[in-house]
């Protein structure tokens, strides 16, 4: 039987792995806000990097920076992307993989086809299907 302190152990150690996993799933979800939080954080750094600080009426206080940082991120995560590759299965045809069509009556100058409905109406309850009421 096992001991109440190593099962109080493996539930915690439980927890902190669920929470690690449910950080690293986060972080990969939203790297994008992530970037933009760091820019909102270190501004400052921002400024000093900018590209276009000879440019002040462009406003952009860093933000070139930030979308040359969310580029390169994209650009990595593509690159990362597994590539699928389509295995075409070959498949036989024969007449019993088709739907069965009603024949066709042929004649010489037309050709006659029989529905599948005998043409009367489909009786549908006026509680259900009715027009709106004005």
């Amino acid at each position: 039987m096992p001991d109440i302190t190593s099962l109080f152990y493996f539930c915690r150690v439980q927890r902190i792995l669920t929470a690690i996993l449910a950080i690293i799933f986060l972080a990969q979800t939203f790297n994008q806000g992530l970037l933009y939080l760091d820019y909102m954080v270190d501004k400052a750094e921002y400024l000093k990097q900018c590209e276009n600080k000879s440019r002040p009426q462009l406003h952009c206080d860093g933000k070139c920076l930030l979308m040359k940082r969310i580029r390169e991120q994209e650009q990595k995560e593509q690159q990362k992307a597994p590539e699928m590759k389509v295995v075409k299965a070959e498949t036989g045809s024969n007449s019993s993989s088709f739907a069965q069509c009603p024949p066709a009556l042929s004649t010489p100058d037309k050709t006659i086809y029989f529905p599948f409905t005998t043409g009367t109406p489909v009786d549908q309850p006026r509680s259900l299907f009715h027009p709106p009421d004005c």
